[in-house]
C-alpha cells in the first residue's frame, strides 16, 4: 500500500500555478495597456507572429510560422499558420493582423508608447488570408521585432462595441494564447485555464491563478503556508527570512539579472529640475551603495543609464555618480540656491523642497526614501514623499503633473530609446521628463537606420553617455530576480530572458 508522505494544499488543485502579484493589472487589452502586471497577463492570453527566445534570444516562429525580408530591408512578409483558432473557436486569419494594427495605430488610442515603433511604416496589405506584407518607408534595425512583435486580437470580437471599456468579467479579453481568461476579482485574483485547442505545445499546468497581496510580509506568509507558489521575494527575505532548512526542503530559490531598472525622474518642464545642475546635485545627494548594502542586500546592480547592464547597448565605461554631499552643495550653490537663516537651501526666498511621488504599498520605495531623506535634510534640502495608487500616479506621470517620481522599466535585452527619450514623445508618449535636444535625437535616428550590431552599439554608448551627463533620471538599479518556487513544480529554467512559467510541469507527490 502507497502512503502520500505530506498533505499539501495541491491535494485540492494540484495542477494550478498560483503566482503572487502585488497589485491588480490595470487593463487586460495589449493594444492598450502599459503596466507590467497587465503585460504579465496579456502574455498568456494574446500572442504575436514572432517572439524572441529567451534560450536564444533569436526571433522565432508564433503565429508566422515563417517570414522574410527584402533585401533593401524595406518590405517584410509574414506567412501565418493555419490551424490557429481564437478562445472562441474562430479562425485567425490575415484580416486579424490587419485589424490589430489599425487599431493599435487609431488616432483614438491613447498608447503613444506603443505607435512610435511603427512611424515608418508605409503600409500594411493581406494578399491573401494568411500572408501579411508591410512596406516601410525607411530601413529600421529593429524593424522585424516591432512588426512580429505586437499582440493580435480577433476582429469580430474587437471591432463591437466600446474598444477603451473595460469589460473585465463581462466578456475578458479574447485571444490566441496558451492560457483562457476566466475571471478578474478586483484586490483579490485573475484566474486563466489552459486553451485546450491551443495550435502549439499545450503547457502541462492546466489553471493559473494570480493573487493579488499587497503587503510583501503577508505575500510571504502566504507562501510558506501554500496559498502562493511562487513569489519575487524582497531582498531581506532572500537572505534572512527563508533561510530555513523547513523551507528549502519545499522551495527552489532562483537568483538572476532582471530585465529591469529604477529611477527617479525628473519633471525638466519646471524648477528646481530645468536646471541640470539640480539634477546631478540630486544624484550626488544619494547614498546608493549604502541602499544597495543595507536595504537591498547587496543583490542590486547600480546603474548608470537607459539599458540594461547585461546588454551590449550599456556603456559600462561610465560610473555611477558618487555619493558627495559637498559637490551637491557647489551644484545647487551655482544654481542660484544659498542657506537661509534656518538653514535650508533657497532660492528668492524659497526653501529648495522636492515632492517625490511613489506607488502606495510601501515596500523598497519606503526604506529608500527613508534613507535618503536623512541625506538630504544634513546640506537644507526637505524631500517630501507622496504615496499614489499606482494607476493614479500614472495618470499623473503622463499628464506631466509632477516633480519627481520614482518608477521602473521593463525593457527587452535590446531596445529603441525612442519611445523614452526622442524629443517627439515630449507631448503625449513616455518621455515625461521633457529631456532631449536636435543631438540626442540625431543619435536615436541613426541608431534605426544602423543594422550592424557592433556599430549601432556604439551609437547606443554615445547616447547612454549624453543621457548620464544630462541626468533626466537619477538612475538607480536593476535588481535581481529573487525567485521563491514551490518545490512541486520541476522544469524550472533560468534564461538569458528569465523564466519561461510556460514550460513549468508537475512534480509526481512523493509517496513510500
Amino acid at each position: 500500500m502507497l502512503v502520500a508522505c505530506h498533505k499539501h494544499s495541491y491535494d485540492i488543485e494540484p495542477d494550478t500555478i498560483r503566482f503572487h502579484m502585488p497589485q491588480d493589472p490595470i487593463l487586460l487589452n495589449p493594444v492598450i495597456s502599459e503596466d507590467a502586471y497587465s503585460n504579465i497577463i496579456c502574455s498568456r492570453i494574446f500572442e504575436s507572429l514572432i517572439e524572441r527566445d529567451r534560450k536564444t534570444l533569436k526571433m522565432k516562429p508564433m503565429i508566422a510560422e515563417k517570414w522574410t525580408i527584402s533585401a533593401d530591408h524595406l518590405t517584410y512578409t509574414f506567412n501565418l499558420r493555419r490551424q490557429i483558432v481564437f478562445h472562441d473557436m474562430k479562425p485567425l486569419t490575415a484580416a486579424d493582423i490587419l485589424f490589430s494594427y489599425e487599431m493599435m495605430m487609431s488616432d483614438k488610442i491613447p498608447n503613444a508608447h506603443k505607435k512610435v515603433y511603427y512611424k515608418d511604416v508605409k503600409s500594411i496589405s493581406a494578399p491573401d488570408a494568411y500572408t501579411v506584407v508591410f512596406r516601410m518607408k525607411k530601413p529600421y534595425a529593429m524593424a522585424l521585432e516591432h512588426l512580429g512583435g505586437f499582440e493580435i486580437i480577433p476582429k469580430h470580437i474587437y471591432s463591437q462595441g466600446d474598444f477603451m471599456k473595460d469589460e473585465r468579467n463581462l466578456r475578458g479579453p479574447v485571444g490566441s494564447g496558451p492560457y483562457v481568461f476566466n475571471e478578474w476579482k478586483t484586490g483579490q485574483r485573475v484566474t486563466l485555464s489552459r486553451f485546450e485547442k491551443y495550435w502549439g505545445e499545450k503547457p502541462e499546468i492546466r489553471k493559473l491563478e494570480f493573487t493579488i497581496i499587497k503587503n510583501d510580509a503577508v505575500a510571504l506568509q502566504a507562501l510558506k503556508k501554500g496559498d502562493v507558489d511562487s513569489y519575487n521575494l524582497r531582498p531581506l527575505q532572500w537572505t534572512r527570512q527563508t533561510a530555513s532548512e523547513k523551507f528549502l526542503r519545499e522551495f527552489e530559490k532562483i537568483k538572476y539579472l532582471a530585465t529591469s531598472y529604477r529611477y527617479i525622474g525628473y519633471n525638466m518642464r519646471r524648477e528646481p529640475f530645468n536646471d541640470r545642475r539640480t539634477r546631478l546635485a540630486m544624484a550626488h545627494l544619494m547614498d546608493l551603495e549604502r541602499v544597495k548594502r543595507t536595504i537591498l542586500e547587496g543583490l542590486a546592480e547600480v546603474t548608470t543609464g537607459p539599458f540594461l547592464p547585461q546588454s551590449l547597448q550599456y556603456n559600462k565605461s561610465l560610473k555611477a555618480l558618487d555619493y558627495n554631499p559637498q559637490k551637491a552643495l557647489e551644484l545647487l550653490r551655482a544654481a542660484g540656491y544659498a542657506p537661509d537663516s534656518n538653514g535650508r537651501m533657497a532660492k528668492n526666498g524659497k526653501p529648495l523642497e522636492i515632492e517625490l511621488m511613489i506607488s502606495a504599498g510601501g515596500g523598497f520605495a519606503d526604506q529608500f526614501v527613508s534613507i535618503i531623506k536623512e541625506d538630504f535634510a544634513r546640506v537644507g534640502v526637505t524631500l517630501n514623499l507622496r504615496k499614489l495608487e499606482f494607476q493614479t500616479m500614472l495618470t499623473k506621470v503622463n499628464e506631466r503633473d509632477f516633480q519627481a517620481v520614482m518608477l521602473g522599466w521593463s525593457s527587452g535585452i535590446e531596445s529603441d530609446p525612442f519611445q523614452l527619450w526622442h524629443t517627439s514623445q515630449r507631448q503625449k508618449g513616455h518621455n515625461f521628463t521633457g529631456f532631449g535636444d536636435a543631438e540626442s535625437d540625431a543619435l536615436i535616428e541613426q541608431a534605426r537606420l544602423t543594422f550592424d550590431d557592433t556599430a549601432r552599439n556604439a551609437i547606443y554608448h554615445k547616447f547612454h553617455e549624453r543621457v548620464y551627463n544630462d541626468q533626466p533620471y537619477t538612475f538607480l538599479y536593476t535588481s535581481y530576480a529573487l525567485i521563491a518556487v514551490s518545490k512541486r513544480f520541476t522544469n524550472v529554467n533560468v534564461y538569458p530572458l528569465g523564466l519561461d512559467m510556460l514550460e513549468w510541469k508537475l512534480k509526481s507527490p512523493a509517496v513510500h
